[in-house]
């Protein structure tokens, strides 16, 4: 989840959509101001090809309460994004973290409970993150926000999309392992 759906979480969906290991998770973004109806801005479009995920069929879209009820996992591109989950859906909460912070939780997994393969993984890893909370010393903001590209320089949209990627594949380092295991035991 971010701002305007068009540059940041689009970017986040079709590299997790590309990184992740299948494993029954949907992945989707959303914005909470976002332009509805619109493609992935230019620019990053253009990173995103660069790494070969796939860019066709996407419209942004604004965050729903449904869309937190329903979702397992809400990771959002900055802290304040956080922030609004509990003004729109106060539930949510729980589920919902920004993605550095989520990065440093998976960072720290070897504390995690092992994952019940007879119930879904992606929730009982997101429980365990939330649980978590308070064991990882929190960064700053400076080190954890994905700053907004839009509009900005192309020195703007690298810095933005390389924190992104770092903080990827440190959660699918996690996640793949999970659910590879999870797999395994059924």
């Amino acid at each position: 989840m971010c701002t305007g759906n068009i540059c940041r979480s689009p970017y986040a969906e079709r590299r997790l959509r590309q990184l992740l290991p299948a494993g029954g998770v949907e992945i989707a973004s959303a914005g909470t101001a976002a332009v509805v109806g619109s493609d992935i801005e230019t620019e990053t479009r253009d990173f995103l090809r660069q790494r070969g995920a796939d860019v066709t069929g996407f419209r942004a879209r604004s965050v729903t309460t449904e869309m937190l009820g329903s979702a397992e996992l809400v990771l959002t591109m900055t802290r304040a994004h956080r922030g609004q989950v509990s003004r729109l859906h106060p539930a949510a909460m729980r589920r919902a973290f920004a993605l550095g912070d989520f990065a440093d939780l998976c960072r720290a997994s070897a504390t995690w409970r092992p994952i019940n393969p007879a119930q879904p993984w992606l929730p009982q890893v997101a429980a365990e993150a939330a649980a978590a909370r308070g064991t990882v010393a929190p960064r700053d903001l400076d080190v954890i926000d994905v700053v907004d590209p839009y509009g900005a320089s192309t020195r703007t949209h690298t810095d933005a999309f390389e924190r992104i990627e770092e903080f990827l594949g440190t959660i699918v380092q996690a996640l793949g392992a999970v659910a590879g295991s999870a797999r395994a035991s059924r």
